[in-house]
């Protein structure tokens, strides 16, 4: 393993932790009141309630545009021009000697050799490899570090945490420092080679390689804290917590285990990203619960999902970091996913809900759909059983009452000769009858064109940002 690749996660952990979507764990109750309007069958609206199509198109887009006002690009320069400055100062051309001398030594601490050694060989020759096991935790990654002149320096003394302190663009004190805290679960993921030398035979033309193999674990802890602060002002902060559960010893099985994945990512400037539950049962069920961007308390985007997972093969998390891994070699073709549930919000203001009660058998419809192009009769078939299927609504102000539905139509999309072939795409149906499509019509270029500019505009905005 190479140390450059220990000492750079270092400084990606800051991005990372900026990037995290998951926040504090919510209970059941929590998913049961996002999933509003749809506890209930939604109601059709009243001939006072109905709002036309035009009416429709005025309103998403005032809401379009109040949500991309509130996200300009310049809310996050103070953060973009920090992380240039660390990468112009602290990058590859400072001296980061200590730190990988550091990470070596808690790498090589990790490592307990087995005692076996084991040959393969092939026409090509040997290989001889040193097993070793290896037990990752976070608690021996740690120490304080600081930037003094072109280099880092480490710290005398025995600490609980992992801190980098360096100087800020204005002179200001910064420090980014992760903390681990809470129950420490260990899981099994694999095996890695660690090449050591070769030899080659001029005379025979036979080869022999010399390697670690090591079998590694890693503690995955209850808790973990990240910080970067600048003077007195914490930039970012990111809370995770992660509870597993159902494991074998420690193996994991994805048709067995449990995930739980809570987390919160708090920027200074009064944006929030969280979700209020992450939460994963092997054969069982897939849920996230209402996982929001805010800003100064106001949610601006909420999404949720859940799902129920059937049939998943037995399958450790270790075999995914084989090179054999092959996914064929697990039976796959009974998994399904039943009730997978959507839900959009925008400001509170418009929601887009529904549910696909089989998304195998969706699929599957499509597919066949797909297959079947030149035929109207079994074409048009497999595209109504997608729409028996999927229940997919429009709402505002979270009302119970449906505004218009999306559904897949079918339309002639090529003629010649008096042979056709046939499409789908998903439309817009409205409480009048009349129908639109989604992307091809009611979200054109020529209705929301005003919106359409001010995310393009919006979106070059944060490009000039990155670069």
């Amino acid at each position: 393993m190479k140390n450059y690749l220990l000492r750079n996660c270092t400084f990606a952990t800051m991005l990372l932790a900026s990037t995290l979507t998951f926040t504090s764990c919510g209970d059941d109750d929590d998913d049961d009141e996002f999933r509003k309007p749809g506890t209930e069958k939604p109601s059709e609206p009243s001939a006072s309630e109905a709002l036309t199509p035009t009416q429709q198109k005025a309103r998403l887009e005032t809401v379009a545009k109040e949500a991309l006002g509130m996200m300009p690009a310049s809310d996050f320069s103070t953060y973009t021009d920090l992380a240039n400055y660390i990468d112009d100062v602290y990058g590859d051309n400072y001296n980061w000697d200590s730190v990988d001398k550091w990470a070596r030594q808690c790498w090589d601490d990790a490592l307990k050799a087995t005692g076996k050694t084991y040959k393969d060989e092939d026409r090509y020759g040997s290989s001889y490899y040193t097993e070793y096991k290896c037990l990752l935790l976070a608690s021996n990654f740690t120490g304080h570090f600081s930037a003094y002149g072109p280099k880092w320096t480490k710290e005398a003394g025995t600490f609980k945490d992992l801190q980098f302190a360096f100087v800020g663009k204005n002179g200001e004190d910064c420090v980014l420092k992760v903390e681990t805290s809470g129950k420490v679960t260990k899981v099994y993921v694999g095996d890695w080679d660690e090449w050591k030398k070769s030899e080659y035979n001029d005379f025979t033309g036979a080869s022999k390689d010399y390697y670690d193999r090591v079998n590694c674990t890693i503690g995955v802890p209850e808790k973990i804290v990240v910080t970067l602060t600048q003077g007195n002002t914490t930039l970012v902060r990111t809370n995770v917590q992660v509870a597993l559960s159902g494991l074998s010893g420690e193996t994991f099985d994805i048709a067995k285990g449990n995930v739980n994945i809570s987390a919160d990512v708090e920027l200074s400037n009064g944006y929030v990203f969280s979700t209020s539950k992450v939460s994963y049962a092997g054969n069982a069920k897939l849920n996230v619960a209402a996982a929001s961007v805010k800003k100064n308390g106001k949610a601006i985007v909420t999404v949720a999902m859940s799902g129920d997972i059937k049939g998943l093969p037995s399958c450790n998390v270790d075999a995914f970091s084989k090179d054999n891994f092959n996914r064929n070699d697990y039976d796959t073709e009974s998994v399904t996913a039943k009730n997978a549930f959507v839900k959009l919000d925008v400001l509170g203001k418009v929601q887009m809900q529904g549910v696909i009660s089989d998304v195998r058998q969706y699929c599957d419809a499509l597919d066949m759909a797909d297959k079947q192009d030149e035929n109207e009769t079994a074409f048009k078939a497999f595209v109504k059983k997608t729409n028996s299927l999927a229940d997919i609504n429009l709402f505002y102000d979270n009302s119970s009452v449906k505004q218009a539905t999306v559904m897949m139509d079918t339309f002639v999309d090529y003629e010649y000769a008096g042979k056709q072939e046939w499409g789908y795409e998903p439309v817009i149906v409205f409480y009048d009858g009349s129908s639109n499509s989604a992307f091809g019509t009611f979200f054109s270029e020529r209705n929301f064109k005003s919106v359409i500019r001010m995310y393009e505009s919006l979106l070059d905005d944060y490009d000039q940002l990155l670069k």
